[in-house]
């Protein structure tokens, strides 16, 4: 367990270091650490609890917790513009959940990109991400929520892209809801270059997530190389469940610590794509490759078993209530909502599914939903009422399992659907 001091020293150093980083502006440039000194002036009491969460992840692994089965975290994300290149698509929002969660179930199509040498380190965190189709209301949500703002760019210190008062949006409670703010820039101290970055757990509720510029998330769109395969939400994501940079942030002291035993010992960050083994602090090469660097998106591929720790611990203590939160259900909108009885044929379908029902309402529409099993809306339409039946094609539909949802205001209801082609 490394003291108080040493914490609030790598701390610091990650601050200088910052600054330097803004001045060039030639790399990824991750806030967090600058931010976490911000907190920390506004309340000493931080320091503190940092140290307590580190006992607690230590004995948490100490008792040998086994996963049983894959945390759904819910995702909104609050897309703030001032000018319309800066109001990104759903499409390239939905490419950034994508991401995070083959990234943290190892099943991102880079992973033959990891070294020999650190591939039996290479872990599945068992962790997915889903679009949130409850708001904090109880009503149904696309997950999405759009702020026009006469700000184009958002302090960092001042945290304005999580306040509506502030040209921002609020955050929804943290306690149900992983924020992630897409902003047009970030800036500290005037400074620009910033991609992203985070809060650590156990800090206000009004302020925690991710907040990133939107040149910088997803795949698509706006999406700006080198940092166009969103690996930037994937790194601050890191962040926000307790992961520190993989160097330890001591200016390439080599004392320095990312709580994390399986990760090499780092001088600093690296930028670019190195060759391996790009080796330092004696290492026989640094895990470049690792989320939690600050390597080019596509140079990253890899989280260790270490991490995975660190994260699970984080899971099943300062962010439990994510576990069970049900956001993610399309199905959650409202205990007091009657359930619709419909039927749906065929099923396994290949190309045309019926939708045949028979209810009484006075709303002139009933909307229609098709949803992959994360809980994202792949396709949606509005039917009048004074039709009881609805075709959808689903003929350009990958195979697999989905969820067809019909709803109005007071009614809902929903049926598995098998699309299976030849």
């Amino acid at each position: 367990m490394k003291s108080q001091a040493i914490l609030v020293a790598i701390i610091i150093v990650a601050f200088a270091l910052f600054s330097n980083n803004l001045k060039a502006q030639q790399h990824r440039n991750c806030g967090t650490m600058e931010y976490l000194q911000h907190q920390i002036q506004q309340d000493s009491t931080i320091v503190q609890r940092l140290v307590d969460q580190e006992a607690a992840i230590t004995n948490w692994k100490k008792n040998a917790h086994q996963e049983k089965s894959i945390i759904r975290i819910p995702v909104v994300f609050h897309v703030i513009w001032s000018m319309n290149v800066h109001n990104i698509s759903d499409a390239q929002v939905y490419s950034q959940l994508d991401v995070l969660s083959a990234d943290y179930r190892r099943f991102n199509a880079d992973t033959a990109n990891t070294p020999n040498d650190f591939d039996s380190l290479a872990a599945d965190i068992e962790i997915e991400f889903c679009i949130a189709h409850q708001d904090p209301n109880g009503n149904w949500t696309d997950g999405i929520t759009r702020t026009q703002s006469n700000k184009s760019a958002f302090d960092m210190s001042t945290d304005e892209a999580k306040f509506t008062s502030l040209g921002g949006h609020d955050a929804w409670d943290a306690n149900y809801y992983l924020n992630i703010w897409v902003v047009p820039a970030i800036v500290e101290n005037g400074m620009g270059g910033i991609l992203g970055y985070a809060q650590f757990p156990g800090g206000n509720n009004a302020t925690d997530g991710v907040v990133i510029g939107y040149k910088y998330l997803g795949t698509m769109g706006t999406a700006t190389a080198p940092f166009n395969q969103g690996r930037t939400a994937t790194h601050e994501v890191g962040h926000w469940l307790s992961l520190y940079h993989i160097w330890g942030d001591d200016n390439g002291g080599c004392w320095g610590t990312d709580y994390v035993d399986d990760t090499p010992n780092q001088a600093s960050y690296n930028y670019d794509c190195p060759t391996h083994p790009h080796t330092s602090c004696s290492n026989s090469g640094d895990m470049f490759m690792n989320y939690m660097d600050y390597t080019d998106d596509n140079c990253m591929n890899m989280f260790t078993y270490g991490q995975k720790a660190r994260m699970l611990a984080t899971m099943d203590s300062l962010r439990l209530s994510l576990k069970t939160s049900g956001r993610c259900q399309a199905n959650a909108i409202g205990e007091n909502k009657e359930q619709i009885k419909f039927n749906l044929y065929p099923s396994p379908a290949s190309d045309i599914v019926k939708l045949e029902w028979n209810f009484i309402t006075n709303e002139k529409f009933l909307e229609v939903r098709i949803l992959d099993l994360s809980g994202r809306v792949i396709e949606s339409m509005h039917i009048p009422t004074a039709y009881n039946t609805a075709e959808i094609n689903v003929t350009n539909f990958k195979s697999g399992l989905y969820i067809i949802q019909i709803q109005n205001s007071a009614q809902i209801g929903y049926k598995k659907l098998l699309i299976q082609h030849q």
